[in-house]
């Protein structure tokens, strides 16, 4: 960690002098407080978000069918979503499905736009099922196990928003967080601000911060500077799921599944702001870099049952408890100002300020929300059939605990039960048979996680997808192609959205295209 200098708040346009005398003591403050999760852990709501959604990628029969698949059964990747789909099969199968993903980011900012790209080889499914006949024509028929893997989210997003600021600054941000804490109790960002000159305090207050931009030589706030960040973010969550299935006489099938499942997330960003127009007195820019890496695991248990009550009707039902996931967290940041106050009488007055700290670390446990999923399966004759299913999540229920330091993230689960709620996911599926040839189509619709009046109250996605299969008794090779897309509200100033807002200019409009091109290969024995 590097420690400047502390400030002399005072008249307007004053120049921060550096008292090397008190450096010891503010270095002594700082490194106690900087261990407070409040400063320095990011966990909040997008997090818990971010590892609760998911978007499984199964088998490409699955994929060209949206998945939808909750009562149909049949397909190993099924088994990920409904256990009782295990029960359905009559022999041992084994699939493996490589995949490419591609994905296109608009982002839109103050009428200020950009594109960007990303694209991957990936393993989105693997999976195989053993099939056991008890040689009962009735009662219990078949005893399944089986074994799925799915990767289910890709958190690539590479972008990089860049545009001019009207009525906001990042250094506001810091200003705001400082507030209610004296200079030698600030922590994390607030306290590399000050440090750095971007923050003091108010004349006569002593815990009341404003920023370079809103307070030094001005009545009304100066803004208009450069804006740009790069946002580099990348990883992937997975599910290994183990499950048995049940056959009751071809009619009820029954199913229990066990699923560890893992992610691994790196988020980057580094956000400059330039004042090119020379209008904040003694500052040119900064640069403000965060970086963290998460890596974490946890389990849930599935429970599921599909009827079949006549010979072309499926109906079935599933419930995937709250996965339980331990995380562990590497973050460090930086945040470095260029001023224009060297003189040639004081070599020594540092122009160039430095603050950050490295290598810190944290971890916590997260408890995601319980799905609940809801499927019909309409088969018509031996030409294709129809399947839909609901799937229901309550994302207000996400709960953040057990902070390595003690920490019990009262205020952040109080955020997530007040501003995110239910969402209600539909899939479609129909598939048509010609011989030994199959066509597949779907559509999805996943809802927002936010409620009404919140930031990302219309943060949805919608899917398409399509499909082609080649069948044949113990061999098939099928295709699929996924289109999604995805839009989301995004705040250039985290945190504390509700209390940010009136301090930052228009959240960036953010719109992801996806496409998902799947290849399955299956056996049959």
């Amino acid at each position: 960690m590097l420690i400047n200098v502390p400030h002399i708040a005072g008249a307007t346009g004053s120049v921060h002098l550096k008292l090397k005398e008190m450096k010891r003591k503010i270095l002594l403050i700082t490194a106690t407080v900087l261990m407070l999760p409040a400063w320095l852990a990011g966990q909040n709501m997008d997090d818990a978000l971010r590892y609760s959604r998911l978007f499984y990628q199964g088998t490409a029969r699955f994929n060209g069918m949206s998945g939808a698949f909750t009562a149909l059964g049949g397909d190993v990747s099924a088994i990920a979503i409904n256990p009782a789909a295990a029960g359905v099969f009559r022999s041992m199968e084994l699939t493996i499905t490589p995949a490419v993903f591609f994905r296109d980011m608009n982002t839109d900012w103050n009428g200020y736009g950009s594109d960007d790209s990303y694209s991957g080889l990936t393993l989105g499914h693997a999976g195989l099922v053993s099939s056991f006949r008890t040689g009962s024509g009735k009662g219990l028929t078949n005893l399944n196990f089986a074994y799925t893997f799915n990767r289910t989210n890709n958190y690539y997003r590479n972008t990089v928003i860049d545009g001019i600021s009207n009525n906001g600054s990042m250094a506001d941000f810091w200003a705001l967080q400082g507030t209610g804490c004296r200079t030698g109790e600030l922590g994390g960002t607030a306290f590399m601000a000050w440090d750095t000159y971007l923050i003091d305090t108010l004349p006569n207050y002593l815990d009341e911060y404003a920023s370079i931009f809103s307070y030094y030589g001005e009545i009304y706030p100066v803004y208009g500077q450069k804006v740009k960040r790069i946002i580099d973010n990348s990883g992937f969550s997975n599910e290994h799921n183990f499950a048995i299935g049940a056959s009751l006489g071809g009619k009820v099938y029954l199913g229990a599944g066990f699923g560890i499942t893992n992610i691994s997330y790196t988020g980057h960003y580094s956000h400059l702001e330039s004042d090119d127009a020379q209008k904040v007195f003694d500052f040119v820019n900064f640069t403000y870099t965060d970086h963290f890496k998460a890596s974490g695991s946890g389990w849930n248990f599935k429970l599921g049952a599909i009827v079949r009550p006549v010979e072309s009707l499926r109906l079935g039902v599933s419930f995937t408890t709250p996965a339980i996931y331990t995380i562990n967290e590497d973050f460090y940041n930086s945040l470095s100002v260029k001023l224009d106050n060297d003189t040639p009488s004081d070599p020594s007055d540092d122009a160039n300020p430095v603050s950050g700290n490295e290598n810190m670390t944290y971890s916590y446990r997260l408890t995601t929300p319980y799905h609940l999923n809801a499927g019909i399966a309409y088969q018509i004759g031996n030409f294709g059939l129809i399947s839909a299913d609901y799937e229901y999540i309550d994302y207000a229920t996400a709960r953040l605990s057990n902070g390595a330091d003690g920490y019990n993230f009262d205020p952040e689960n109080e955020d997530m039960a007040a501003e995110m709620g239910a969402a209600g996911n539909l899939r479609l599926g129909a598939e048509a048979r010609f011989g030994p040839l199959y066509l597949r189509g779907g559509y999805s619709y996943h809802s927002p996680a936010f409620i009404k009046g919140t930031l990302n109250e219309e943060a949805s996605s919608n899917g398409y997808s399509a499909g082609l299969g080649y069948r044949q008794d113990n061999f098939y090779i099928d295709v699929a192609m996924v289109w999604l897309n995805s839009y989301e509200a995004y705040m250039m100033y985290p945190d504390d959205s509700r209390a940010v807002r009136e301090y930052t200019s228009d959240p960036v409009n953010l719109n992801i295209k996806d496409k998902y091109l799947s290849v399955t290969v299956g056996l049959k024995f």
